[in-house]
C-alpha cells in the first residue's frame, strides 16, 4: 500500500482513538446508559488503547519509514487491534455521542488493514523469518487461545440454553457482542494461521504476526478491564482471571520471540 496512505489513514485512527478514549476517561456520563461491569471495561480499554495501543501504531508508522518488516507486521496487527475494540465499541457501547468516531475507527482500521493484505506482495517474506523450534510454540499457542476462548464462550452459551436462562455476561444487553467476535473471528483466525504455520506457509506468518500483536494488545487491555471491574465493586469470575492472565503472559512472550526472528526490510 501507498505510503500516504498508510501514514494519512494512521494518524486519523490515532487522532480519533485518542479523542474516544480521553472522552470515555473524563467525559462524564458518556457511558451513563451503560452497567457498571460495561463501564469498567471500556475505561480499562480506554487507558491500554491510548497508553500502548496509539504509541504503538505511532511507533509502527515511523518504523515503516525506513522499510522495516517488523514495523509493517506490528502496524497491521495493531490495526487488527483498532478493528476488533471499535467493532465491539460500535455494536456493544450503548448509542452515545462518540458513536460516528467508533464506527469511523472501526471502519478506517478495517478497510486499511485489507487493502495492505490485498496490495502488498508477500512473495518469499518466509525467507526472512528464521523462527526455528519457535514455529511449533507458537502454533500450538494460537490453538490454545483458540480452544480457550471456544470452551470458556461455548460453555456459557450452552448453559444459558440448557437452563432456558439470560447468560450473565449478556448484562441486559440484546446480544453477546463479544463472543460473537471471538468465537466468530477469533477463533478461526488462530486456527489458520496456526495451520498455515505449520505448514510452513507464507500466509502463517502474516497472519501469525498480525494475530500475536493483537493477542498482546488486546489481553492487556482485558487485564486492565480486569483492574477496573474489582475498583468498582463488580464480580470477576476468578477462572476467567486465570485463563486471561495467562493467555496474555504466554501471548507476550511468543509474540516477543518471534518477532525477534524476524529479519530485513519488506520491499
Amino acid at each position: 500500500m501507498d505510503k500516504k496512505i498508510v501514514y494519512i489513514n494512521s494518524i486519523a485512527v490515532a487522532l480519533l482513538a485518542v479523542a474516544a478514549t480521553l472522552s470515555g476517561l473524563f467525559m462524564k456520563n458518556l457511558y451513563k446508559h451503560d452497567t457498571n461491569s460495561i463501564v469498567s471495561q471500556m475505561m480499562g480499554q480506554d487507558i491500554v488503547t491510548l497508553l500502548v495501543a496509539v504509541p504503538l501504531l505511532l511507533i509502527s508508522i515511523y518504523l515503516i519509514h525506513g522499510n522495516s518488516m517488523r514495523g509493517r507486521l506490528i502496524w497491521m496487527g495493531t490495526l487488527f487491534y483498532f478493528t476488533y475494540t471499535y467493532a465491539s465499541m460500535s455494536f456493544l457501547a450503548s448509542y452515545n455521542q462518540l458513536f460516528l468516531v467508533y464506527v469511523a475507527i472501526f471502519s478506517i482500521s478495517m478497510y486499511t488493514l485489507l487493502g495492505e493484505l490485498v496490495t502488498t506482495k508477500f512473495t518469499g517474506l518466509k525467507s526472512k523469518f528464521n523462527p526455528g523450534k519457535l514455529t511449533k510454540i507458537t502454533a500450538s499457542f494460537l490453538i490454545f487461545i483458540a480452544l480457550m476462548l471456544s470452551l470458556m464462550w461455548l460453555k456459557l452459551i450452552i448453559d444459558s440454553i440448557i437452563t432456558g436462562t439470560a447468560p450473565a455476561a449478556l448484562e441486559g444487553y440484546t446480544t453477546l457482542v463479544i463472543q460473537a467476535l471471538d468465537l466468530g473471528v477469533l477463533v478461526p483466525f488462530a486456527i489458520i494461521s496456526a495451520v498455515l504455520l505449520l505448514k510452513n506457509n507464507e500466509w502463517g506468518y502474516i497472519l501469525t504476526s498480525i494475530f500475536l500483536i493483537k493477542a498482546t494488545l488486546i489481553g492487556t487491555a482485558i487485564l486492565s478491564m480486569i483492574v477496573f471491574m474489582v475498583l468498582n465493586g463488580v464480580y470477576v469470575d476468578p477462572g476467567q482471571i486465570i485463563i486471561f492472565t495467562t493467555m496474555t503472559i504466554l501471548g507476550i512472550l511468543v509474540a516477543f520471540g518471534f518477532y525477534r526472528k524476524i529479519n530485513g526490510e519488506l520491499t
